[in-house]
């Protein structure tokens, strides 16, 4: 079983930020399973690193504020800003990483949640507003 907090998640983030391919394969197992902010799946440690190579720019950073692991090692969640800048734009995006570590510490599955304050479906401005008390309406 692996060992809580064995560093696997800090790993992921800095080959990601490096964009050290080979060496983020390696703490991937080979049929680990990405599930991204729209629900949309990769599957396979190839598919899902060619994915990351055509995602991922050039011009890339994280800060990781947070990482904590489950008591028994087959669990970890990330707090993460990632730094996106592409030819179009320039991207800030505050989000949550959920893994799922196999009997060996590796990452067997991932799932990424994201922030959208432009996007207030509710109503309460509570993401691009002045106004950041949800009052009554908070949870």
């Amino acid at each position: 079983m692996a060992v809580a907090g064995d560093g696997v998640v800090e790993r992921f983030f800095a080959h990601l930020t490096a964009r050290a391919w080979d060496a983020l394969g390696d703490v991937l197992v080979e049929d680990v399973e990405r599930v991204g902010p729209f629900g949309d799946r990769v599957m396979g440690r190839s598919r899902y690193l060619d994915f990351l190579r055509g995602l991922v720019p050039d011009d890339y950073g994280n800060h990781v504020h947070r990482v904590t692991y489950g008591e028994d090692g087959t669990s970890a969640f990330a707090r993460v800003t990632e730094h996106l800048v592409y030819p179009h734009g320039t991207h800030h995006l505050e989000e949550v990483y959920a893994f799922e570590l196999d009997e060996h510490g590796l990452i067997a599955r991932l799932e990424v949640y994201w922030q959208t304050p432009h996007a207030d479906p509710g109503g309460f401005e509570s993401a691009t507003g002045d106004e950041r008390d949800m009052g009554a309406a908070g949870g």
